[in-house]
């Protein structure tokens, strides 16, 4: 499967909130790093994902692609609905994938909240 597939794969995993996914994407050293600081392995960050509804509303754009050699940097920018119904969260992160036998697994992911904009 090619990196962008697998990419993919993982935003509709985000969205379904599908756990058996999530876990096959993710490397077994997976770090996610986030705003407030928190640092989560993959077991707490799949865990995170399945009881946050959040997660069926996230949406990326502007990603762009960085390959090198077996690894891949992937910049978005996301989006989520606020606190209130005219609020929007927005934020950037950074993916990087590594290639690991034949597939592509997420091994870190960093979030930036920007701000809540309405």
């Amino acid at each position: 499967m090619s990196l962008k597939e697998t990419f993919d794969q993982l935003l509709r995993a985000l969205n379904e909130q599908d756990a058996s996914v999530l876990e096959e994407i993710l490397a077994e050293n997976y770090r996610f790093t986030g705003t407030a600081a928190q640092h989560q392995t993959k077991a707490s960050r799949v865990k995170g994902i399945l009881k946050n509804p959040v997660f069926k509303q996230l949406r990326f754009r502007n990603i762009e692609f960085e390959m090198l050699e077996n690894t891949c940097l992937v910049f978005s920018e996301f989006q989520y609905p606020g606190h209130t119904d005219s609020s929007l969260w927005f934020g950037r992160s950074t993916f990087v994938f590594t290639k690991i036998g034949d597939a592509w697994k997420l091994v870190a992911q960093h979030n930036s909240h920007v701000s809540e904009e309405r």
